[in-house]
């Protein structure tokens, strides 16, 4: 934000550049952990072998596309800290409540709890693609004002 509000906008980018990177980085790293030991992370919290077996299963649905979900949320947060606080809750929300909402009612009809499981999935990237839409269209009046390279 400082940055921003002193027209430094190489500094603005890069430091937004190496954000996306390290959320990205911890996302994919979480996905990894995820997909690799579910019935371990599941049994943290339960020694019930059915709740582990459900559990391994749906995470494995649920996690798919975790590893954009760093870039969504680091980009919602640097347009609030941009100023830009109605784009910042719009994206926000678009993930958890815009998005999901409807993929939770009608992806259970087609797929039953597996439906649900997706449903996140879907939202992470519907909402990641939304927020990438609505990046390029700023970057682009940015560079125009600020002669950035796109």
């Amino acid at each position: 934000g400082y940055n921003w509000g002193a027209k430094k906008m190489d500094r603005v980018f890069q430091t937004f550049k190496l954000t996306i990177l390290c959320t990205t980085i911890v996302s994919t790293l979480g996905f990894l952990l995820c997909m690799i030991f579910p019935a371990g992370i599941a049994a943290a919290f339960t020694s019930n072998q059915e709740m582990i077996d459900l559990t391994s299963h749906g995470m494995r649905i649920y996690m798919i596309a975790f590893p954009i979900v760093g870039f969504q949320i680091a980009t919602s947060n640097f347009f609030q800290s941009i100023g830009k606080a109605k784009i910042a809750i719009f994206l926000s929300l678009s993930r958890q409540l815009l998005c999901l909402l409807p993929f939770l009612a009608i992806f259970p009809l087609f797929w039953g709890l597996d439906g649900v499981w997706a449903s996140i999935s879907a939202s992470d990237l519907l909402a990641s693609l939304l927020t990438a839409g609505v990046l390029i269209y700023y970057r682009k009046m940015w560079s125009k004002n600020y002669q950035l390279k796109v």
